[in-house]
């Protein structure tokens, strides 16, 4: 068993190796120009007539790229360090790191899937569960005529401009799939090996996740004029932050410990990520004929997201495609081993 003390630490380390690395290098760090001011001129080159080093923010491709390099493997390191801290925590069922490999993989959430039925259910009885979510954000989209069929449809074109490219492999894979494997596989595996409950593996290791975005305040500061304004503006959005990645890692820990497979909270990552959050308040505004229709679309999914929570997510749904045994010590409700 691993002490609070070395427990905490190394879900620190686990943090900020994966926050580290957007930092660590000058190629994933970004640029912005400083306030003009009369005594001081921008630098420039003489053959272009562009600033010397020009600005650039989170969503440069020289940035994206550089970013996602260094928080793959930042993941991976993190994910490699498992085996050795269940040799440490367990010498005697483990005495070498090769040996710690296997049940490090089921603790990552890490085991395929052995037919593609199974893969089927891991797929979308928790991907439906999460969409169901968005049923009212749906609606909104059918009033706009945004749906497959309809006149104001994406056209294939516009599809490909939103997940093509870096910026759309950072939002909706790399980002998705290296912070789960980084917030829920590693961080749920060490705090495992302290034997903390499933109850204070949902509520409290999430706060990980969640203080590891707070360090977009600096970015949203320096990008707004390091004013005061700016200053309230990077709180409120870091504070939002905050909150909504502490609810929806409370929900994919959930996720992950109920199928014990890193894929569902993925898929459900990458779709909050596709959907963004709920416009409520501006669908009410732009349709206010509309508003019971949008009301209850959105109370609906949340009706639906509530009755299928447990039976959606059922480990025996999903344990004997992973050749796991079901819900050990947990009489059968978790799936995680």
């Amino acid at each position: 068993m691993l002490s609070g003390w070395t427990t905490l630490a190394c879900s620190a380390a686990v943090s900020s190796s994966y926050v580290g690395s957007i930092y660590l290098l000058p190629s994933t760090r970004t640029r912005h120009l400083p306030a003009p001011s009369p005594d001081t001129t921008q630098p420039q080159d003489i053959a272009t007539a562009a600033p010397a080093n020009p600005p650039r923010d989170r969503n440069h491709p020289a940035v994206i790229k550089a970013r996602l390099l260094a928080v793959t493997l930042a993941s991976l390191s993190s994910c490699a360090a498992i085996p050795c801290l269940l040799a440490h925590s367990q010498p005697t069922l483990f005495p070498t790191y090769s040996s710690a490999i296997p049940r490090a993989i089921a603790l990552l959430g890490l085991a395929l899937p052995s037919t593609p039925a199974n893969l089927a259910r891991l797929i979308l009885y928790p991907l439906g569960l999460t969409a169901s979510l968005f049923l009212g954000s749906l609606y909104v989209a059918y009033l706009e005529g945004e749906l497959p069929g309809q006149r104001g449809a994406r056209t294939w074109a516009d599809w490909k401009r939103k997940f093509d490219g870096w910026k759309g492999a950072r939002n909706y894979i790399v980002a998705p799939l290296t912070e789960e494997l980084t917030f829920r596989s590693c961080i749920l595996a060490i705090s495992s090996l302290e034997g903390w409950s499933v109850s204070r593996m949902i509520f409290l290791s999430p706060l990980w996740f969640g203080l590891a975005h707070v360090h977009h305040a600096r970015e949203t500061y320096i990008a707004h004029g390091r004013t005061s304004r700016a200053l309230l503006v990077a709180i409120a959005q870091s504070l939002f932050q905050l909150a909504y990645t502490t609810l929806f890692g409370w929900y994919a820990s959930f996720l992950f410990l109920r199928t014990g497979s890193i894929i569902p909270p993925f898929l459900a990552h990458a779709f909050c990520n596709a959907m963004g959050v709920p416009p409520v308040g501006w669908a009410l505004k732009v349709w206010p004929e509309k508003k019971a229709a949008i009301l209850l679309s959105y109370t609906l999914g949340i009706t639906l997201f509530i009755y299928h929570f447990n039976s959606w997510t059922d480990p025996a749904l999903f344990r004997a495609g992973l050749g796991v045994e079901l819900g050990r010590g947990t009489g059968g409700r978790w799936g995680w081993p």
